[in-house]
């Protein structure tokens, strides 16, 4: 512990701190930092394409004037099964994270107290997994509802 005060404390950052390199079970800091950006960036734009895709094939069945011949069901169907998969992938990503940093401890404190200097430091990347983790169920029921509320919808009626 003395040897992190004895540090300039603008230097003790990046002196103490992990490296990338670092072992944290089987990944390296880095390779676990990208994963969890997958576990954290993917249902959204799961979602997102998911979305703008399948309102697009709804503008192209009911063109008027236009027969493009779109099986509007299978269209649905088909966008919503891939992104109920990548939202799979985005889950799997954020437990992988949850669980390598599971012992994460989160009273880190203050930069000036060394706080690499006993204590596991990988809190960020465990707050993002549990945050991914929740948001990605709430994706996925999102991308439920959206795509099969557009199947089960009648589409192209006139009130």
């Amino acid at each position: 512990m003395s040897r992190a005060r004895d540090i300039v404390p603008a230097r003790r950052e990046t002196l103490i701190a992990p490296s990338q390199r670092e072992r944290v079970g089987r990944f390296s800091l880095r390779q676990l930092a990208f994963v969890q950006w997958v576990g954290v960036v993917v249902a959204p734009l799961a979602w997102t394409g998911q979305h703008i895709v399948g309102y697009g094939v709804g503008e192209a069945r009911c063109k008027v004037g236009a027969s493009w011949g779109i099986g509007y069901d299978t269209w649905q169907l088909a966008i919503l099964a891939a992104a109920v998969v990548l939202v799979l992938v985005s889950e799997a990503a954020a437990v992988t994270v949850y669980l390598a940093t599971r012992e994460a401890n989160y009273g880190d404190g203050p930069a000036g107290e060394g706080r690499w200097g006993g204590v596991v430091p990988y809190t960020r990347l465990h707050f993002f997994a549990v945050a991914a983790m929740v948001a990605n169920v709430l994706f996925l029921t999102v991308i439920l509802l959206d795509g099969l509320g557009a199947v089960a919808d009648s589409l192209c009626v006139q009130s």
